[in-house]
C-alpha cells in the first residue's frame, strides 16, 4: 500500500511540475530578452527544416489557439516539442495576459517563439522580428513595442538568419551571410515559405483578417542612405496607407530622421522587401516563394532602420513605440469576441492554396464554393469542426467560399494558384 501511495505521489508531483512549467508571472520583456541572449548564431545548422507533417501540426496548433482551445493547442504543441505558457504580465499598470508558444527546454527545432496577447489594447497590430540577431537590437525593440503598445501578437525567430547552410528555393539573393550574393538560407524566416514563422503568419492573416504586420529590420547606413527605408512590399499605394502615416508620426517625433518609401520614392530600389515571403503572402501573391505581389493590401509594414537613431537603445525604441501608438489607435477586442477570435468566424487555410484546403467552423455548417460569376462548383455539409476539401480540379483564380450555420453566414475569398 505504501508503495502504491508513493507512486501516486510521484505521479502527482510530475503532473504538478508539468503544469507549473506552463504558467509564469513576470515581465515579458525580460523573459524574451533572456531568450534572445541564447539564440544560436550564424553557424551550426541548429534551425531544423520542418516537414510537411510538422507544418500541418503547427497550423492546427495555431488554429486551436486562435479559438482559445488551449487543451487541443497544447496537444498539438507537444507533438513538435513545443509548449504553451500562460504568462501573466506584472510590470504594467494595466493587467496583461499572454500565451507564449515556445520550444521546450531541450530544443530540437529552433523555429522561434510566438506570443498572443489575450486582452490586447491594439488588437489590429502584430509585431514581427525575423532577424533578431543579425539586425542587432530589433528583437529587443520588438518586444518592447509589443508589450507597451498592447499589440495582438509578437513573432521572433529562433536562430540567426545565416544559421543553416541549406538554401531556399525562393526568389531573391543576399550578401548578408557570405559577402557575395547567394540565395537566402532556410534559417532566414523572412525569405522562406517552409517555416513555422511563415505558417503562423498565414494562419493569422486568414483568421484575423483585420490585422497589420509591422516587421522591424536594421541596416548599415551608407553616406547617401536615409535613416529609414520603408516598404509595404510593393510599389503600389494602398488605402489606407499606414506606412506613410507612420513615417509622418516618426518625423513629428524626430525631425532629423530621413526616409525612403518604396511606393513613393519609385527610383529607390535597395532593401524594399519585394522578396519578403510574409509581405508577398499578406499582399496576396499566389506563390509567395517565387512571385512578387501584383496588388497591395497595406497590411505589411517593412521597416529598415539605421541603428543609432531608433533601434540601439530604449530612447530609440520609445520613438518607434510612440509613432506606432499614433498610427494604430487603441482597438481592444469587443465584448462579443472570444479571447482571441470571434465566436462564429470560420477559418480557411491555406489561402492561397493549390486546391487542397482545410475549413474550420465552430458549428455544423453548409459550405458552398462559387466562381466570381456566381456558379456553384462545390457544396457539402460538415458536422465536425474540420473539413478537408479537394478543389485541385478547379482552374486557378479567385473563388467565393460561403459558410452557413443555423444563425450565421460568412463569405470569404479563396485564391487557388
Amino acid at each position: 500500500m505504501k508503495k502504491v501511495l508513493l507512486i501516486i505521489g510521484l505521479l502527482l508531483l510530475l503532473v504538478n511540475s508539468h503544469l507549473q512549467s506552463q504558467t509564469y508571472t513576470g515581465d515579458i520583456e525580460l523573459y524574451i530578452t533572456n531568450y534572445i541572449n541564447n539564440i544560436p548564431g550564424s553557424s551550426g545548422d541548429n534551425f531544423d527544416k520542418p516537414t510537411e507533417s510538422e507544418l500541418l501540426t503547427w497550423q492546427e496548433l495555431m488554429v486551436h489557439l486562435l479559438k482559445d482551445e488551449l487543451t487541443e493547442a497544447r496537444q498539438k504543441a507537444d507533438l513538435v516539442n513545443y509548449q504553451i505558457v500562460e504568462f501573466e504580465e506584472n510590470s504594467l499598470t494595466t493587467p496583461a495576459s499572454y500565451y507564449v508558444v515556445e520550444e521546450k527546454s531541450t530544443e530540437q527545432h529552433y523555429w522561434g517563439t510566438y506570443i498572443l496577447n489575450r486582452n490586447p489594447i491594439r488588437s489590429q497590430l502584430v509585431i514581427q522580428t525575423p532577424h533578431p540577431v543579425y539586425d542587432s537590437k530589433t528583437g529587443l525593440q520588438g518586444i518592447f513595442c509589443f508589450k507597451n503598445l498592447g499589440a495582438r501578437a509578437f513573432f521572433i525567430s529562433g536562430t540567426h538568419r545565416c544559421n543553416h547552410s541549406e538554401y531556399t528555393t525562393c526568389s531573391g539573393t543576399t550578401s548578408a551571410c557570405n559577402g557575395s550574393d547567394t540565395n537566402y538560407q532556410i534559417s532566414d524566416n523572412a525569405h522562406n515559405v517552409l517555416s513555422v514563422f511563415q505558417k503562423t503568419t498565414e494562419v493569422f492573416s486568414v483568421g484575423l483578417p483585420d490585422t497589420y504586420y509591422v516587421q522591424l529590420h536594421g541596416f548599415a547606413k551608407g553616406d547617401t542612405d536615409p535613416y529609414l527605408i520603408m516598404s509595404n512590399g510593393t510599389r503600389i499605394t494602398p488605402d489606407p496607407d499606414y506606412l506613410s502615416v507612420l513615417k509622418d508620426e516618426l518625423f513629428k517625433i524626430d525631425n532629423t530622421l530621413t526616409f525612403k518609401i518604396a511606393h513613393i520614392d519609385l527610383s529607390w530600389s535597395r532593401l524594399i522587401a519585394t522578396t519578403n515571403t510574409q509581405g508577398r503572402l499578406l499582399n496576396n501573391s499566389p506563390t509567395p516563394c517565387t512571385q512578387s505581389a501584383a496588388s497591395c493590401s497595406g497590411r505589411f509594414l517593412h521597416i529598415e532602420q539605421e541603428k543609432s537613431r531608433l533601434r540601439n537603445d530604449v530612447f530609440g525604441w520609445l520613438k518607434m513605440w510612440e509613432a506606432l501608438s499614433y498610427t494604430f489607435p487603441e482597438q481592444p477586442l469587443s465584448n462579443s469576441e472570444e479571447i482571441i477570435h470571434q465566436e462564429n468566424t470560420a477559418l480557411i487555410y491555406p489561402n492561397p492554396s493549390s486546391g487542397l484546403i482545410n475549413v474550420y467552423a465552430s458549428k455544423p455548417s453548409l459550405i458552398n464554393v462559387y466562381t466570381m460569376s456566381g456558379s456553384c462548383v462545390y457544396s457539402s455539409v460538415f458536422n465536425e469542426k474540420y473539413l478537408e476539401i479537394d478543389l485541385t480540379l478547379l482552374n486557378s483564380g479567385i473563388y467565393l467560399v460561403k459558410i452557413e450555420d443555423e444563425n450565421h453566414i460568412e463569405t470569404q475569398k479563396l485564391i487557388i494558384k
